[in-house]
């Protein structure tokens, strides 16, 4: 229960981060409306938000992995990404995490995949993974920065990205470990094809 009010105070906050960056207005410079900005900045484009869909593009990050290393998406251009989002106190989250070894040990180096876990304290999440003998990459997303890239209603939640670097998928929910197996498979072999 901890957990999940740490989980809705920090989506608390990012709103209100995000309301105050939005209400933010730039001072007026004196330039005339349509006249080119007087910086780079101002003319950058705003990174994205909202949902992701089938057939957007990408969105970038690199994060911090259990293990200690990173993960950068954009270094996996070329390759199928299965992005899933999940918790340890997420029962169905838990229950297709076997899957996830076999998809790696099948398609080998045409699958980067990452399983983001979502905002949980990252010695409680080393100590899951220890418990259960997962090897596979595991995000420690604890201050929810790539969750906000990929926003959902519910975990878990897989954003299946093809080798072109388009959302092919987007997976919200799960069954046995055995039918999100088979059904990850058969969205791979497609990419792939």
């Amino acid at each position: 229960m901890k957990n999940v009010f740490r989980i809705l105070a920090c989506i608390l906050a990012f709103c209100l981060v995000l309301a105050g960056c939005a209400a933010q207005e730039r001072p007026n410079s004196g330039a005339l409306p349509g006249s080119a900005p007087e910086d780079a900045a101002a003319s950058a484009p705003a990174a994205p938000s909202g949902p992701v869909a089938e057939g957007d593009p990408y969105r970038d990050f690199t994060a911090t992995l259990a293990d200690g290393g990173s993960f950068t998406l954009s270094e996996q251009e070329g390759k199928v990404v299965l992005l899933n989002f999940w918790a340890t106190w997420c029962g169905p989250c838990v229950g297709e995490l076997p899957a996830f070894p076999r998809l790696i040990e099948k398609y080998g180096d045409q699958l980067a995949l990452l399983a983001v876990n979502c905002m949980e304290d990252a010695e409680a999440v080393r100590a899951f993974l220890d418990k259960n003998g997962y090897e596979f990459p595991v995000a420690l997303d604890e201050e929810g920065a790539v969750g906000a890239l990929y926003p959902t209603d519910g975990i878990p939640y897989t954003v299946l990205i093809g080798p072109d670097g388009v959302i092919a998928a987007i997976q919200l929910g799960a069954g046995t470990a055995d039918e999100m197996y088979e059904h990850y498979c058969t969205l791979i072999d497609g990419l792939l094809a």
